[in-house]
């Protein structure tokens, strides 16, 4: 036995865990989003060793791992000029306690009851996509209520018309600006603290909703380009996500008997063997993000929200 593993089942496990990372960092998602449904019904059905967890087990277990892959993959994407700092911020002072208050809340929501809210809101996230994004990437946002223009990053030029067709910026358009130094509609109105805020909610109770949130809100409501916010996602994501994972263990470590702390064993373990392969998938999700296209990018994350989405929600169910 290797690290509770046998050899062969070991290696197995390292290479699907780093796959699941490529796909997340690639697409700027949280670790909950695959990792959750795997450490729940994948891994143990495939390895007799793997620990059973319970659904808020998973989620912080998810949670600690996405630590050390979105560390790697935000070196990555600020390597590659893909994040916007100043709009990160404006962003992160309202996920950040959010996202502390739904990690609490989660600790009194039942597990079916967490997995269940884990399906719908990446279901709805897929219709969120699928309005902003269908036919020629200009349409109204079901959550954003704004309309979108689709951008494509230049290193010289960020704000260039995309595959819209457009031979001018949309009238709204601010001025064109390098990358970092300014981003169009940058001021926050009241719908966009709320949309903001939902996130934060989201990330802290179920590890989900950050990254997929903050990148669709980015690109319709900030009209930012998609490799742009991509890139600024993941920060955001990041930062959220070691808040939540913050008051997780402090949580755990409180002994408090409002929280049932002592029921709730996260498999440090599993962390301890998925921290360097999350790393190393961080920086290649980086590099794939890079060279994909706009349009494949969004395909695949409506593809991802839905499968993921309508298997969890089968699962709670049955």
């Amino acid at each position: 036995m290797i690290l509770g593993f046998e050899p062969h089942n070991l290696v197995i496990f390292i290479v699907i865990a780093l796959l699941i990372c490529v796909t997340l960092c690639t697409l700027a998602m949280e670790a909950s989003m695959l990792f959750t449904p795997a450490f729940l019904f994948l891994f143990p059905v495939l390895f007799a060793e793997f620990p059973k967890v319970t659904a808020n087990e998973a989620i912080g277990l998810a949670i600690t791992i996405e630590f050390f892959g979105y560390t790697s993959s935000v070196l990555g994407y600020w390597y590659r000029k893909q994040i916007d700092f100043r709009l990160a911020g404006k962003v992160l002072a309202y996920t950040v306690p959010l996202a502390i208050v739904g990690r609490i809340a989660a600790y009194f929501v039942p597990g079916e009851g967490l997995l269940l809210l884990f399906s719908l809101v990446l279901i709805g996230l897929a219709i969120v996509i699928f309005r902003a994004y269908q036919g020629e990437f200009r349409h109204t946002c079901l959550l954003c209520g704004d309309s979108l223009v689709a951008m494509h990053y230049e290193a010289d030029n960020p704000h260039m018309p995309g595959d819209s067709g457009d031979a001018e910026p949309p009238p709204e358009a601010a001025p064109v600006a390098a990358p970092g130094s300014g981003i169009i509609r940058a001021a926050f109105d009241a719908m966009d603290r709320f949309i903001v805020c939902i996130a934060g909610a989201f990330a802290g109770i179920v590890g989900v909703g950050i990254g997929e949130i903050s990148n669709t809100f980015l690109t319709v409501r900030k009209r930012v380009p998609v490799k742009v916010s991509t890139g600024t996602s993941a920060l955001v994501l990041h930062i959220t996500i070691l808040a939540a994972l913050g008051a997780n263990l402090a949580i755990l470590w409180s002994d408090l008997p409002m929280f049932d702390a002592k029921g709730i064993e996260i498999p440090w373990l599993i962390a301890f063997i998925c921290a360097p392969v999350v790393i190393v998938g961080g920086q290649i999700g980086a590099y794939i993000n890079s060279k994909i296209t706009d349009r494949t990018l969004i395909r695949a994350l409506m593809i991802a929200y839905v499968v993921i989405g309508v298997f969890v929600l089968a699962r709670v169910t049955a």
